[in-house]
């Protein structure tokens, strides 16, 4: 399907409306113009035969020389020699019979004798009517009055008004064309002037490549749905930008990540390969490796995690289940790994709170907290507790640790960032415990947030959907 440009499909739009518009408005003008000359030329024989009716008293009584004018000829009269009007009395012959004599402007009573000596006035009305309708059906129009023993014809011309309507069509016929081709023009004008912020806004959006996200639509644009377009365009940019940094430093951090354990790894086995190596240091060798193959696999699952995360490809279960079963499971992992070190981790969760979500995925978030809260803290306590609100729940991890700086705050769920790296390193992790622990609280409908104080301690809180604790599972 061939596509063709806004411009061209507003104008031909525009064009037809144009012409469908001044089509019917010509149209309306010859109609409008038609109806108010027939009601004027049917008000002027009203008037007419109105005047002759109050002038009948003028005429005498019919007599005279016998004639042989038919209502043929009386048409004739009436529209070719200038008599507008015909008034025609029935009375009684001498004979016994009926005769109809009629009277005009430019003659006296004359007896219609064509008719025989029976005709009734309705017969003469047809008569004279049939005789003007042959010289032209439209060209006349006939106006008839009963008043008493007498019968008015007024006749009227429309010549006049037939000659205007025809120059009126022959006016819209010539002018149409002329005034659509100068609307086509002016629309045409008008169109590209209306999306001349259109063609900037597409130009500078085509100028936005893959190396340079930094730069922007112009705004505003001088109207303001373009300009709502022009800042839609910023938005997404900006967050492509945005993915695109954070891509690079992803991948920038996952490249060093993986390759310090595969450096350890290659020295450790270059080491050991050295023919004087003893049994003992072969193990150690093998000890090393085997640790860092560890921490590799475990750094891969951990990528692959946020991976099929990030690509809505994670398993999510929606049920109801109790959390206080899943943190003192937690606490017990905890105490394990504060062991030697004066840590108390404590379940100060009482009663029986129900959240709905994924228990499995919960489970690693609250056990990403409890072990970084344990791993950054020399002595002191961590407390896990657990309040139910009108539609969530919350699950609080508090320590006291040395707590987070304010700089550092905004960024502790990034991927790969380390509050003082170096003793996050020795501490085994890799910066990506937070951010699983975001993402996994989010793909169930929570939110996760901290709170923290330097020398003071940290607490993370879990919020996830309530659910009845009638329904545990």
């Amino acid at each position: 399907m061939t596509e063709r440009s806004l411009a061209n499909d507003l104008i031909a739009r525009f064009s037809r409306v144009t012409w469908i518009t001044l089509t019917s408005y010509a149209v309306l003008v010859i109609a409008v113009f038609t109806i108010v000359s027939e009601i004027s030329l049917s008000r002027s024989l009203t008037q007419s035969a109105t005047v002759i009716e109050s002038l009948l008293g003028l005429y005498a009584d019919p007599g005279g020389e016998r004639t042989t004018v038919a209502p043929g000829m009386l048409a004739d009269q009436l529209v070719g020699m200038g008599a507008r009007f015909v008034i025609t009395r029935t009375a009684a012959s001498a004979e016994g019979g009926r005769s109809v004599y009629f009277l005009s402007s430019t003659m006296p009573a004359k007896r219609i004798e064509t008719l025989g000596p029976n005709a009734t006035a309705d017969e003469v009305h047809a008569e004279i009517a049939r005789a003007v309708v042959e010289r032209g059906r439209w060209r006349y129009k006939l106006h008839h009055v009963r008043s008493g023993e007498f019968d008015i014809f007024v006749a009227g011309t429309r010549e006049t008004s037939l000659f205007a309507i025809a120059g009126l069509a022959v006016a819209a016929v010539i002018l149409l064309p002329l005034t659509a081709f100068a609307a086509r023009r002016s629309t045409k004008s008008a169109v590209t002037q209306s999306l001349r912020p259109v063609e900037r806004v597409r130009s500078e959006t085509q100028a936005i490549g893959p190396q340079d996200l930094s730069r922007r639509v112009g705004e505003p644009t001088g109207v303001a749905e373009i300009t709502e377009i022009a800042a839609s365009i910023n938005r997404l940019v900006s967050r492509v930008e945005a993915s695109h940094r954070a891509l690079d430093a992803f991948t920038a951090d996952a490249s060093h990540e993986l390759r310090t354990p595969l450096t350890h790894m290659r020295a450790e086995a270059q080491w050991a390969l050295d023919g004087h190596r003893s049994d003992e240091e072969l193990r150690d060798a093998l000890a090393a490796i085997g640790d860092e193959v560890e921490r590799t696999s475990k750094l891969v699952e951990d990528l692959l995690l946020l991976a099929r995360g990030d690509n809505r490809a994670l398993a999510v279960e929606r049920r109801s289940f109790e959390v206080g079963p899943i943190v003192q499971e937690i606490v017990e992992i905890a105490e394990a790994m504060a062991t030697g070190r004066e840590i108390t981790v404590r379940n100060q969760i009482e009663g029986a709170i129900h959240a709905k979500g994924d228990p499995d995925h919960t489970r690693q978030v609250l056990l990403n907290l409890a072990a970084n809260a344990v791993r950054h803290s020399e002595r002191g306590g961590v407390a896990i507790t657990a309040a139910r609100h009108d539609r969530s729940i919350s699950i609080a991890i508090a320590d006291e640790g040395d707590g987070i700086p304010p700089e550092d705050l905004p960024r502790i769920f990034d991927r790969f960032y380390r509050v003082e790296k170096s003793r996050s390193r020795a501490h085994g992790g890799v910066g990506l415990g937070l951010a699983i622990a975001k993402m996994l609280t989010e793909i169930q409908g929570g939110t996760i947030d901290v709170d923290s104080e330097v020398g003071r301690g940290s607490t993370f809180t879990v919020r996830l959907p309530a659910a009845s604790p009638s329904r545990p599972t």
